[in-house]
């Protein structure tokens, strides 16, 4: 992925519209269906060669099928399959749909090509919404209602594919059937290359099948040489011939391309389904997401909060900010904030909208040094007045948003703003198969062979998996405390709104930050609805005191909130000098890296028996893989970007935990990986802190 970023966003699909409303590439001069009787080839070639609707009949509840597709295009295919599996799929099943696509559609190409089929109105709109706002080359994961997952990779179909694979052969075999789509071969023979059959094969589980238009033989070949038994059909229409088959090979020897340090025993991917109950503990911004995405799997679900209601630890302030710091340079931590904050943006309002509101924010360049920084973000990822993920404003057009006077430059996210914390954290956990417990404190964790028991004060229960959110408290139970986090204490101050600051009407971020004037406590409608009520207030700051862990509110870090404000708003900052604020303080916990932790934990005691030659040759390849501790997950180090990180880092726990495909590449899920600090720890040769 972090090659693809280099060249910034992905180059769109080119397209030319017929007078029949179709459209067609202009690249490869090849349309994308037929006006006619497009829907009906989709069902007849992919749907029907492919025996879905027998096969899904058959499905057990809570089974999981995965597609494989070449060739998103205009999304005809995934939503003739989702109409599919509406009416066929038991409850409770989970459809995986992954597809790759080098050229995407625009936004509006993609409505204009899927309103000529009003019959599939009903899953057109939920995917319109869903259509990433900006189409970064990479994985992307779209979810929607029953079930049901779009995993969108922006980039060139071998290479995408490739980019999924963890390296283990029981994870990475979970296609069950292939929509071999695409333009004609003849017309795009690059996509069907060698390298692709080989990506097909390793993604492809035992009896995958296949379903493809074309009977080429650059694609027989293929598909052949990859391990598909083949067979020609009648073709759809007045295409005499098509292809479709089976994946036939052998078990092939298997050997790693890499230290698999990141890999858990094959027995710890969900296969049969052996997991069935989890506990969570911790109900803040990360357990409430790890738990939302368990749920929605129907894994039924535990939550373990000591506070009083979720949310009271860091995720408790009054109002909270959803930014990114996106980066003009390639690499994990730039690839993750942007593809964080565009998966939070699409699922909060799906999930919690009561409590959000995204009329925009502003991210203010305050400094020279900071400025350069976001002329280079604009010009890498091609920003402009009409970007619906960030767009330059220079300082009168930032005041013009704001409602109040800045003076300097900045980015405008349209589509983000605040939200409201703890609200947010009750919200995703809002569901059936979750169940809360609060005011429980979980004092120790023990496993056996009948699974997990979370030990409280005066109280036992059991689990099959435990996923630990709990901050800085993870390092207080044994098997999560050598992570390395460490706690970085955050003041945020509250005053009353003036005059002058109701005026506020967007989000900002500068060196610091302050929310518009809202009711605390207070939910539903829009700020605009209360801006001008009494007794509205603002949280703005916050502090960051590295290694300080008391939590009493200090009034030098009101100053220095309020000399921080200063420099972004003075006059308001002198109107709220004139009251006595009040405020809370709160412990993030962060990594050295600044990306969270979300996956498997070791045997910490193991890794040096296992991976202790890396301190000689990090480069090395170690095939053993080392013990894990079975069925224990993490999601923590969040620091102060929880609302943003949280949502997809949940869903690689949840990915992890169910052995679905993952929502991100494989080498995002290397740099989420508690395990990361360790193996590096070894390749630098110097001692595990255990």
């Amino acid at each position: 992925m972090s090659d693809q970023h280099k060249s910034g966003p992905a180059q769109n699909a080119s397209l030319e519209w017929r007078e029949n409303g179709q459209p067609v590439s202009s690249a490869f001069n090849d349309i994308y269906f037929s006006t006619a009787s497009g829907l009906e080839e989709t069902r007849y070639v992919f749907l029907g060669q492919n025996h879905l609707p027998e096969r899904w009949r058959a499905l057990e509840q809570h089974d999981v099928f995965t597609i494989g597709e070449t060739g998103f295009g205009t999304g005809l295919n995934f939503l003739a399959a989702w109409q599919l599996w509406r009416k066929l799929a038991p409850t409770g099943a989970q459809l995986h749909f992954v597809s790759v696509e080098k050229f995407p559609l625009r936004l509006q190409d993609l409505k204009r090509a899927l309103y000529l089929w009003p019959e599939l109105a009903e899953f057109t709109g939920p995917l319109i919404e869903q259509y990433p706002l900006f189409l970064a080359p990479g994985v992307h994961r779209l979810r929607f209602d029953g079930g049901v997952h779009l995993t969108l990779i922006i980039d060139e179909a071998s290479s995408g594919f490739e980019s999924l694979l963890l390296d283990d052969p029981q994870r990475d075999s979970r296609v069950n059937a292939w929509f071999l789509d695409g333009f004609a071969p003849s017309k795009n023979p690059e996509m069907w290359s060698q390298a692709l059959f080989r990506a097909i094969a390793r993604l492809s589980a035992p009896q995958a099948t296949f379903a493809t238009f074309t009977c080429a033989g650059i694609v027989k070949r293929g598909l052949k040489d990859a391990g598909f038994e083949i067979r020609k059909v009648p073709g759809f229409g007045h295409k005499r011939e098509m292809l479709r088959g089976e994946f036939t090979a052998p078990e092939q020897p298997f050997r790693h391309r890499a230290t698999p340090w990141h890999l858990p025993e094959p027995l710890a991917a969900n296969v049969g389904g052996k997991i069935k109950k989890v506990a969570v503990i911790g109900a803040g911004i990360a357990g409430a997401s790890v738990a939302r995405a368990l749920a929605e799997r129907n894994f039924r679900v535990q939550v373990f909060e000591q506070g009083a209601a979720p949310g009271s630890g860091a995720s408790g302030n009054d109002q909270g900010i959803l930014y990114a710091k996106l980066s003009p340079k390639p690499g994990p931590n730039g690839d993750f904030n942007l593809l964080a904050l565009l998966y939070a943006q699409r699922l909060y309002p799906q999930v919690c909208a009561q409590a959000i509101h995204f009329g925009g924010l502003l991210q203010l360049a305050q400094e020279e040094k900071e400025q350069q920084l976001q002329q280079q973000i604009v010009e890498q990822l091609a920003l402009d007045a009409s970007s619906q993920l960030a767009r330059p404003v220079d300082a009168q057009r930032a005041s013009e948003l704001a409602g109040v006077e800045l003076n300097t430059p900045g980015l405008f996210f349209p589509a983000a703003g605040w939200l409201q914390p703890q609200q947010v954290c009750a919200g995703l956990l809002r569901h059936d198969n979750i169940e809360l417990r609060c005011n429980t404190a979980v004092l120790d964790l023990n496993r056996s062979d009948t699974g997990w028991h979370i030990v409280g004060e005066d109280a036992q229960w059991q689990a099959d998996a435990v996923v630990l959110c709990c901050a800085n408290f993870n390092r207080r139970f044994p098997a999560t405390a050598p992570l390395p986090l460490q706690p970085i204490r955050g003041q945020v101050s509250f005053a009353e709104a003036t005059e002058n600051s109701r005026a506020l009407k967007v989000a900002l971020c500068g060196e610091g930050y302050i929310a518009p004037a809202h009711i605390p406590g207070h939910s539903p409608g829009h700020t605009s609805a209360y801006r001008g009520a009494a007794h509205t207030q603002h949280s703005f700051g916050a502090t960051f005191k590295l290694k300080q862990t008391d939590t009493g509110i200090r009034a030098e870090e009101h100053r220095e909130n309020l000399a921080t404000l200063a420099a972004l708003l003075p006059g308001i900052a002198r109107d709220f000098e004139q009251q006595t604020l009040r405020g809370r303080a709160a412990l993030r916990a962060a990594t050295p890296d600044y990306l969270p932790l979300a996956g498997p934990v070791a045997e910490w005691q193991k890794l040096e028996s296992t991976y202790g030659a890396l301190r000689k040759n990090r480069k090395q390849l170690i095939e053993r893989r080392c013990p894990y501790q079975q069925d224990l997950y993490v999601l923590a180090g969040l620091g102060s970007r929880g609302f943003t990180y949280a949502p997809l880092a949940a869903e690689v726990v949840a990915a992890w935990i169910s052995g679905e495909v993952m929502p991100v590449s494989a080498e995002l899920v290397k740099s989420l990986h508690p395990m990361r600090f360790a193996i590096r720890t070894l390749g630098k040769n110097r001692p595990l802190e255990l």
